[in-house]
């Protein structure tokens, strides 16, 4: 089991959700955490709770998915802490709505962000961490990304190309030999902005007993990450919807009409209807 103790994290989309309660999870486990996002009075907040315990925090204000942000990000982080042991790819943003309801400008966007920021944060810490001879890089990606659902295009396209793109070059990298550890995490349903987002949209506020929490999520994020797991999947709502989509496919499928219930009766109903 990997000691956290000391050692040197940076986590994107550090502000809200899960990237806030896995920087607190690995402050409380005494590592020195870089957590960045685009929020930056959000950061801010957050720095001043670490303070207050006398964490080692630093905050950067970054668009993950500009190349040359991220370059010099990581230029200002190596000038203070040389050897990255972690690099969690955490930031992402939802893109959740009807395909033909919004412009290609935001579907293009949650790729951008979602993927293309997973494939950039992923090269420039491989990069350094290659020259140093160690290192741990995860990637989250989600459940949307192995099963997908209505309202969920952008989403689920993005998370999916994370999922493809980090197994693919996890076997990459034991092919090279490489020091890399290449770590992804899937969770499924939990209690976040995007969960807000969805409410708005029609999911279902009868489910809410079925959210995982932030917090529990990233403590089973940490318990695989010092396990040295190569996939995690930290939500039992997230398991359970995989372990289903093994066995009952098309009934996984067909049941994702659940998110477009807002009542129980109304579920009841569609289940009914012919698709």
């Amino acid at each position: 089991m990997k000691n956290i103790s000391g050692k040197v994290v940076v986590i994107t989309g550090a502000a809200n959700g899960i990237g806030k309660a896995l920087t607190q999870e690995f402050l409380d486990k005494g590592a020195v955490v870089w957590a960045l996002d685009l929020d930056g009075p959000a950061l801010v907040e957050i720095e001043k709770k670490a303070r207050k315990v006398a964490e080692p925090l630093q905050t950067l204000t970054v668009d993950v998915s500009d190349i040359d942000q991220m370059t010099a990000t990581l230029k200002k982080i190596v000038q203070k802490t040389p050897t990255l042991h972690y690099w969690i790819n955490n930031a992402g943003i939802s893109g959740l709505g009807g395909f033909m309801d919004h412009s290609l400008a935001v579907f293009e966007k949650t790729i951008r962000v979602n993927l293309n920021g997973v494939v950039i944060g992923t090269r420039l810490a491989a990069e350094h961490m290659e020259k140093q001879g160690q290192g741990t890089i995860v990637n989250v990606a989600s459940v949307a990304g192995h099963i997908s659902a209505p309202y969920l295009a952008a989403y689920s396209a993005s998370k999916h190309g994370v999922v493809g793109f980090t197994r693919a070059l996890r076997e990459e990298l034991k092919l090279k030999d490489s020091p890399i550890k290449l770590v992804m995490v899937s969770p499924g349903f939990v209690d976040t902005k995007m969960i807000e987002r969805g409410t708005q949209l029609g999911f279902p506020n009868w489910l809410s007993i079925l959210l995982s929490t932030p917090e529990k999520v990233a403590k089973e994020m940490m318990k695989g990450i010092e396990k040295e797991r190569e996939e995690i999947f930290p939500t039992w709502n997230g398991k359970a919807l995989l372990q289903m989509n093994r066995v009952f496919p098309k009934l996984t499928a067909s049941s994702s009409r659940i998110l477009l219930a807002k009542s129980l009766k109304d579920f009841l109903l569609l289940r009914k209807t012919p698709p």
